[in-house]
């Protein structure tokens, strides 16, 4: 597997996926975005430029490179979904069919197809019986970016039957650490961000959360891509699931560890609703057919944050500004 292309490559899970496909030795991975970053690319790493609904570039692209292996991340994330319910569905729902299809016609060689979908499938926890989650689990998505999800999923089947090309559906829940800016779940990030400036922060949900540190994301669409696989399957991400409190105790405890003077406090809103995904999830299937997926401890996952982010208010990089 020789050559890569990843959508949504220069968002937060994208850029950790490029970085741990490039550790991996692969010789090049391509980037498919709207736009081209600025400042210097990992070496082995090009971004083209296209937009993912373009679907005559897109078929373009994929004649010109043909690449061995597809990792579709781009994504509309909630809550944008709700806020622009059509738009929503023609980037998570019409464009990935459009990129499966194109994919099907323009590439009769193609080695895999990863498609990144999410634990909204499974909707809230409480209709799930106690112990983990497994994924076979019920589909009952709570909101329009997890129907878009379980739908992408569906197509991904699908696109096995017609192809036979091997091809995963990964689920991941919560990703924090560094990068996580935008989304309904990227509050916990913001929380450790705003510890590290002495300010205070009120997570707007409440109840337990799966949590995946965001290398270990990166990590695990790359192992989903490059490990040995047949066939079709979904898996859940490996990760943790704690109780949000508990989250927010642990960024201030390690704060204060690290020696960071006058740390803001964590904490949970007040009367906020509950965390609308499923946690618990079951990664044993996963890291069987797997293995070298990646599962960092919350702790070191925090601790790992928190030094980023004070490295950042030293460069002048993070300031109250970009919380306030």
């Amino acid at each position: 597997m020789n050559k890569i292309l990843v959508t949504g490559s220069t968002g937060c899970i994208g850029k950790a996926t490029v970085d741990y496909l490039i550790s991996q030795g692969i010789e090049r991975v391509y980037g498919y975005n709207r736009s081209t970053p600025s400042g210097s690319l990992p070496e082995g790493f090009q971004v083209v430029q296209g937009d993912i609904s373009d679907t005559n570039r897109l078929r373009d692209v994929l004649r010109k490179i043909q690449p061995d292996v597809i990792i579709h991340l781009a994504a509309l994330q909630t809550p944008d979904c709700q806020a622009n319910p059509f738009l929503g569905m023609d980037i998570n729902l019409v464009s990935t069919a459009h990129i499966f299809r194109a994919v099907a016609e323009e590439l009769k060689d193609l080695k895999r197809f990863v498609f990144a979908s999410s634990a909204a499938v499974h909707g809230p926890r409480d209709l799930h019986p106690a112990g983990l989650v497994g994924p076979n689990a019920l589909f009952a998505p709570p909101n329009l970016y997890g129907f878009w999800k379980t739908a992408g999923e569906g197509i991904a089947q699908a696109f096995h039957m017609e192809t036979q090309v091997p091809t995963v559906s990964l689920r991941l829940a919560t990703t924090y650490g560094p990068g996580r800016d935008r989304g309904l779940t990227s509050a916990p990030t913001t929380a450790m961000k705003a510890c590290a400036l002495g300010l205070d922060y009120k997570i707007p949900y409440q109840g337990r959360e799966h949590y995946h540190y965001v290398k270990d994301v990166g990590a695990g669409f790359g192992e989903a891509a490059i490990a040995p696989f047949m066939g079709y399957d979904a898996f859940h991400l490996p990760g943790r699931t704690i109780e949000i409190t508990k989250f927010c105790e642990n960024i201030k405890q390690i704060a204060l560890e690290m020696g960071i003077e006058n740390p803001g406090n964590p904490t949970v809103l007040d009367g906020s609703p509950t965390m609308p995904f499923t946690c618990d999830l079951d990664h044993l299937p996963t890291t069987s057919a797997f293995p070298k997926m990646q599962l960092t401890s919350v702790e070191d996952g925090i601790r790992h944050s928190l030094e980023f982010y004070i490295s950042e208010i030293n460069h002048g990089l993070l300031s109250r500004d970009d919380i306030l």
